[in-house]
């Protein structure tokens, strides 16, 4: 039996390929994602994680460089520490579906938060020159059409946070945490996939319970 040499073998690669470049081929297409159907896939979750006082990160950087210390909440009000995904790390990667849903409906019922004394704070663990991108793909669109949120958006540029708590993914696993007055992580979930995270009705639900209402 005769062997193929090298060039002879690059030689019928190409014919076998259409003789065509990888440049020829056309660039996978998105359409953006059904922000309430994917948050409709959200559902009530247990905690999974016990997260301790000397785990929970405190000192964190909102978008304007302004400290935000999560222990100037205690005694005051309960809350709600999202941590979402990030921004993909492979090239041309998009934000999941999963946080944008979130974003979004956690702005939709922010209201809702306030009157059960709840603050919310997400932590973006990325580059903060792709927060107005991931907000506007979250359909949250504030005041002269400028992207933004009626709670504080905090940064995880080198990741402390997201090693501190264990929840290292493609940048972040998405991660919900209730904290209550004391301080204390009265609820903790990790999720391990884009949908997996408690729905907002849940997390009102568990706030009711928190507060003494239900």
């Amino acid at each position: 039996m005769r062997y193929l040499t090298a060039a002879g073998l690059f030689i019928l690669l190409a014919v076998l390929s259409g003789c065509g470049s990888s440049s020829d081929l056309p660039a996978p297409m998105y359409g953006p994602p059904d922000l309430k159907a994917v948050a409709g896939r959200f559902h009530s979750k247990d905690s999974n994680r016990t997260v301790s006082g000397e785990q929970m990160p405190l000192q964190f950087v909102d978008t304007n460089g302004k400290e935000v210390d999560l222990t100037s909440f205690r005694g005051k009000s309960n809350v709600v520490l999202v941590v979402v995904k990030g921004m993909p790390r492979y090239p041309g990667g998009l934000f999941c579906p999963g946080c944008l849903a979130q974003v979004n409906a956690l702005t939709a019922n922010h209201d809702e938060f306030k009157k059960r004394n709840a603050e919310i704070l997400m932590v973006f663990p990325g580059p903060k020159d792709k927060l107005p991108q991931f907000l506007h793909d979250g359909k949250v669109d504030g005041e002269g059409g400028n992207p933004s949120v009626p709670f504080a958006l905090l940064l995880d540029t080198d990741l402390k946070t997201v090693n501190a708590l264990g929840i290292q993914g493609d940048l972040a696993k998405p991660s919900t945490y209730i904290l209550d007055k004391k301080g204390n992580a009265v609820f903790a979930f990790v999720g391990e996939d884009t949908t997996d995270r408690p729905s907002v009705k849940s997390l009102l639900d568990r706030l009711d319970k928190l507060n003494g209402k239900k």
